[in-house]
């Protein structure tokens, strides 16, 4: 759940940045950013705590199974602030955002008598959230699908023994889905931004392709040779 609004919150915070008002580019600042991230922790730990009092384990099954009103609650609130509420933020804010990139290009367009060019990297920003908005539908619709068949399957009381096993396999399929959404980020940046792809390179250049150098001190100044190996 954190994730999710992680991701959600992150998209908020790219559309103040690329607004024209003042007021909403404050709000992009690193203090709040922290101030948000606490807050998140802080009311989803809330939010979820019914976990730890109506979760209960029988033989290899770990849900709510006795507390029919626990359970409906607990698919309420995953499937509209773990799926629908993120999902339309992230929407909104990529469409926001889109809407200021192509204000700010046509300003600046008029500005420098149409001589001004598209920046790439507000295009590759544009494109990597796009995706990562894509990214996270095909991942948490498995879930939120599951939900709605376990909302579905409450009110079934003489459930079979297959019934509770494809039950338990989807369950393992849509959870397996979702956790995969947050070990994506890496791979979405790295496939959609040419830019990071720079970075990432020329980070890892700087860590491995230093030359090592023997440093001797004569009379009290340090005289720099590079080490070379012999082949």
């Amino acid at each position: 759940m954190l994730s999710r609004w992680f991701v959600a919150f992150a998209c908020i915070d790219r559309y103040a940045l690329t607004s024209d008002k003042i007021h909403l580019r404050n709000f992009a600042k690193t203090k709040i950013a922290y101030r948000i991230i606490i807050i998140i922790i802080i009311f989803w730990s809330i939010v979820c705590c019914h976990r730890l009092i109506f979760y209960e384990i029988k033989g290899n099954f770990c849900s709510i199974i006795n507390n029919m009103t626990a359970a409906l609650y607990h698919s309420l609130y995953v499937i509209i602030g773990g799926g629908i509420l993120p999902a339309l933020i992230m929407m909104i804010c990529a469409y926001l955002i889109r809407r200021n990139l192509a204000h700010k290009h046509r300003r600046r367009t008029q500005l420098s008598l149409g001589n001004y060019q598209r920046n790439p990297l507000d295009q590759q920003v544009l494109h990597i959230l796009f995706v990562q908005i894509i990214c996270y539908i095909i991942f948490t619709t498995p879930q939120l699908c599951n939900l709605v068949f376990n909302i579905i399957s409450i009110t079934t009381s003489d459930r079979s023994s297959e019934h509770l096993a494809l039950e338990s396999f989807f369950s393992f399929l849509a959870e397996l889905m979702l956790y995969l959404f947050p070990v994506t980020s890496f791979y979405l940046y790295t496939l959609t931004s040419r830019t990071f792809r720079k970075e990432l390179i020329k980070y890892f250049r700087s860590i491995f392709g230093q030359n090592n150098r023997i440093v001797p001190i004569t009379h009290g100044t340090t005289i720099d040779y590079p080490f070379r190996t012999c082949t």
